[in-house]
């Protein structure tokens, strides 16, 4: 049985308040409780819309909840840094280099709001940004028109600059005016052009040259300065080594976290571990996985010993899966729920040089009603699941755009569940009674020559379960339903 997966099915559940919109008595899901899950079912029941809380799976009914949940991962591999994020990385270096806090919003509203935040200016006035070059390009204007026209519209006196520029008339003169640079870049462009021009260079050098010294996200982490007033460190520990003897603070951590962030005031001992340490995921090293092995574990940051934040993770064949993140308020300053994704991005990416297979990370579930799930949708490049045929599409504006327009969209209009489980797979559920692993078919032979010997007792009627067996199967499919163990009394 150790191979095996062993699950108890609980049915479908209609929860009093949900979550994310908090309405009464609309959120609709089904569920089991895992007893304990290899690594590879697991992988395939989170690519069929699966999540875990603990040791209890679930799967949102999106048809008929009010809040319809996509799985949504990034792959790794391709991952694009936005200016958001950079600006996040340069943040905690200067904070990890001067001890300075910098003014911000707070982690919580960065990932609530998912916007972009504007780029801090560069110290020297006189130096080209990629909005100047890409204009330049817009325009289509040389080097040398930029001058003829810098020099007869402009001129300089006093360090005083006065316009000669005509009023335009016409619509097509106002759309182009719109597209020029203010007169002062003009002035910054010139002496530009003018040193480049000195070097031998030209405006296109300079843009090639800055496209190919992009920094790549380990560039940045690569940068944390090790003698600075703080130090950055991070431990990757299994969930068992978790329960050690750092899990007083690890609760602490979080108690503080929920209390501050979430106005919690639930949060039991016993609650914070059914919740984040327990996990029916059993740690597997072989010569197929990362020297760490497949298995839940916590992500632990600390800076100068103390910790501030711990990521509670999956790391599957094909991904690292995400399950929460909670951290210090106190150090909120950083963004540190961005920063630890990108952290984890970081992550999957080291894994893959050992583990070519892992190449995603699965960050839950996206959810469009909900505001604090949009900052996902700015890690790229990802791709949304489809709940009902199980095909992933890439998350562009277009998809972005239909998914925003319903309360629910069937995102493959065209193609069936490949995996989808008839009644004829009925027969075939794998099922654990009486400690012994054996077919539906075989089980129902069994239990009703027990219910004969019952029934000459006790004359109570027998009870069908093909009803519930069946929508078990249909929720975790074919293939699944074939390889997990479904435990029966």
């Amino acid at each position: 049985m150790s191979n095996y997966s062993i699950v108890e099915y609980l049915g479908g559940s209609n929860e009093s308040k949900c979550g994310y919109c908090k309405q009464t008595g609309n959120y609709n899901s089904h569920g089991f409780w895992a007893h304990t899950m290899n690594v590879d079912d697991y992988q395939n029941l989170i690519d069929r819309n699966w999540r875990r809380s603990g040791q209890y799976c679930y799967v949102p009914n999106n048809k008929n909840t009010c809040c319809p949940m996509y799985t949504i991962k990034c792959d790794a591999m391709n991952f694009k840094l936005s200016r958001s994020h950079k600006k996040i990385l340069k943040k905690v270096n200067r904070f990890l280099r001067d001890g300075v806090k910098e003014k911000n919003r707070t982690n919580n509203q960065d990932i609530q709001s998912g916007i972009s935040e504007e780029p801090t200016p560069s110290k020297k006035q006189t130096s080209l940004d990629v909005k100047e070059l890409s204009l330049i390009s817009k325009n289509k204007e040389s080097e040398e028109t930029i001058k003829a026209r810098t020099s007869s519209e402009m001129s300089i006196d006093d360090g005083t600059s006065h316009s000669s520029e005509k009023t335009p008339s016409t619509k097509s003169d106002v759309a182009q005016n719109s597209l020029r640079p203010t007169k002062k870049k003009f002035i910054r462009l010139e002496r530009k052009i003018a040193k480049l021009a000195a070097k031998g260079l030209t405006l296109a050098d300079v843009k090639r040259r800055n496209k190919s010294k992009q920094k790549t996200l380990e560039d940045f982490l690569g940068e944390e300065p090790t003698n600075g007033k703080h130090k950055l460190q991070t431990k990757l520990v299994s969930v068992s080594a978790a329960q050690g003897s750092n899990i007083t603070i690890s609760y602490d951590l979080f108690c503080k976290y929920e209390t501050t962030i979430h106005k919690s005031t639930d949060n039991e001992f016993s609650n914070y571990n059914q919740f984040l340490v327990d996990s029916p995921l059993k740690l597997r090293k072989d010569g197929n996985s990362p020297p760490e092995g497949f298995g839940s574990f916590h992500y632990q940051y600390y800076i100068d010993g103390e910790l501030i934040a711990v990521g509670v993770i999956d790391i599957l064949p094909s991904c690292v899966s995400s399950v929460y993140f909670y951290y210090n308020p106190d150090y909120s300053f950083l963004s540190l729920g961005t920063y630890a994704s990108l952290r984890e991005i970081a992550l999957v990416r080291q894994l893959s040089k050992s583990c070519p297979q892992l190449k995603y990370y699965y960050l839950g579930f996206y959810i469009p009603t909900c505001p604090k799930m949009r900052y996902k949708s700015n890690v790229k490049p990802s791709y949304l699941l489809c709940p009902e045929v199980f095909t992933w599409h890439l998350l562009d504006e277009n998809l972005s755009k239909e998914i925003d327009s319903v309360k629910y969209l069937k995102i493959n209009k065209t193609e069936k569940d490949k995996d989808a489980a008839s009644k004829d797979d009925l027969l075939y559920v794998m099922i654990l009674a009486d400690r012994s692993a054996i077919k539906y078919k075989d089980y129902k032979k069994v239990s009703s020559i027990n219910w004969l010997k019952k029934l000459m007792k006790s004359k109570r009627k027998s009870v069908d379960d093909s009803e519930e067996v069946m929508e078990y199967a249909s929720k975790v499919g074919k293939n699944l339903s074939q390889s997990m163990l479904l435990f029966r009394c």
